[in-house]
């Protein structure tokens, strides 16, 4: 097993009422893999959702998101799919691409933004600033859901594949992107076969900072204050558990923008004719 989390299967009470608000705050049809793992301390993850939705459910947010997304790639990165990769795997890698490519900038945003304000360097919002409120919901144009493969109990091989990507990301469990693809095997396989070794090249390396950084820097022009101080948490969560929160916080940030790119060249390497546009944000307004 690796980093411990609570599926949404197995969410009950507050907990399942919690990961309802996050999929629709979020605008996708998935409790992200930093939700899961932040489920075993209650405490902590209510309070941060709380008070982080009012920049979620913003304008300012999405679009300081499409600036994370602009990323691109080298020219000469060339990839191209193995041939054994099936069409219908194709087709479900491409259903479901767009969740993770919309969603992981968001998702390094805010942790980044939760880092920040947990390391004492306050975010503290933009003033006399109104914004547009985008109002939650998942978007039509996104699957109702993205089941994700467990990796305990994966056939042999994917166990295989799935620990063979953690282990070259240097992560501490398999993110929701590779558990959705698992059930698209051929594709996973093909294209991490194309993706590996981009992962060691200087520019995968420097886009990757590039990110972190670029994240960095926007989190402190969000429009609405984050409260989340570790002053202010110890009034109600105990030490461990706000420095537990942010060790966690810490290993998504650093793998995030690592997801931001994998999927950006699975995208590349996608060869079926896709909708035109599908890539474009949804709320970008």
């Amino acid at each position: 097993m690796y980093v411990p989390e609570i599926f949404e299967g197995e969410a009950r009470g507050r907990l399942r009422k919690l990961y309802h608000h996050i999929r629709t705050t979020m605008h996708v049809p998935i409790v992200n893999y930093l939700f899961r793992v932040l489920a075993h301390y209650p405490s902590f993850l209510t309070y941060a959702w709380e008070v982080s939705r009012p920049n979620l459910l913003s304008l300012s947010f999405e679009r300081a998101c499409d600036e994370l997304r602009a990323i691109t790639l080298p020219e000469s990165v060339e990839l191209q799919l193995p041939a054994f990769v099936t069409q219908r795997d194709l087709r479900g890698a491409a259903s479901i691409l767009p969740v993770f490519h919309y969603v992981n900038p968001k998702l390094l945003l805010l942790a980044t933004a939760w880092y920040e304000a947990l390391s004492e360097r306050p975010i503290h919002g933009r003033t006399n600033t109104e914004d547009i409120y985008v109002p939650p919901g998942i978007p039509a144009t996104f699957p109702k859901q993205v089941p994700l493969v467990r990796y305990e109990t994966a056939p042999p091989h994917l166990q295989h594949l799935l620990k063979h990507i953690v282990d070259t990301h240097r992560a501490f469990g398999p993110a929701s992107d590779y558990r959705a693809l698992a059930h698209y095997p051929t594709f996973l396989s093909g294209a991490w076969t194309e993706i590996q070794p981009q992962i060691h090249a200087t520019w995968y390396r420097e886009a990757a900072d590039q990110l972190l950084h670029k994240a960095q820097g926007l989190a402190h022009t969000l429009p609405h204050p984050l409260p989340l101080s570790p002053t202010r948490l110890q009034k109600t969560l105990s030490e461990r558990e706000v420095a537990s929160a942010l060790g966690i916080i810490a290993m998504f940030q650093r793998l995030l923008p690592n997801l931001i790119l994998d999927v950006a060249l699975m995208t590349r390497l996608q060869t079926q004719p896709v909708q035109k546009g599908w890539w474009n944000n949804p709320f970008r307004g």
